[in-house]
């Protein structure tokens, strides 16, 4: 029997320590953890063999939200919690449906956002968060 295709959301994206965690899907609009495969040639052996050559897989935590320039907003956040600042890699969880079971964690290294864009207009600020290691799926409740 085919699984049925769920849309994205309502879910929850939390990113910071436990008592400082900031909700970031009240302003997100896009939400993706993405991974990425380097890999590198195959080694050709004197006996004729071939050995694979090594990959290496990396995540990113990316997605998209709108602006707000609030003493609270999502922009602030990510410019004062920045990695480039703190040099502290942050914990996230993401729960892309909460009826569902799926809930994924990691930390990421937060980066500053764009900020401002055109005028009269509601702008966004697209982020992408690099993780340290891999993401871990567990089990939402």
């Amino acid at each position: 029997m085919p699984t049925v295709a769920h849309r994205l959301g309502p879910g929850s994206l939390m990113i910071g320590a436990t008592g400082t965690e900031k909700e970031f899907a009240v302003q997100t609009t896009k939400t993706t953890l993405t991974p990425s495969v380097d890999s590198e040639d195959d080694i050709n052996t004197l006996d004729g063999g071939t050995l694979g050559g090594d990959e290496t897989e990396t995540w990113e935590l990316t997605g998209t939200i709108h602006q707000s320039y609030d003493a609270n907003s999502l922009l602030k956040y990510c410019f004062d919690n920045r990695y480039s600042k703190t040099k502290q890699a942050l914990p996230f969880k993401f729960v892309p449906l909460d009826e569902g079971t799926q809930e994924w964690s990691g930390v990421i290294k937060l980066r500053a956002l764009d900020i401002g864009g055109d005028v009269k207009k509601q702008n966004t600020s697209d982020f992408s968060f690099p993780l340290v290691g891999e993401p871990t799926l567990g089990t939402h409740a």
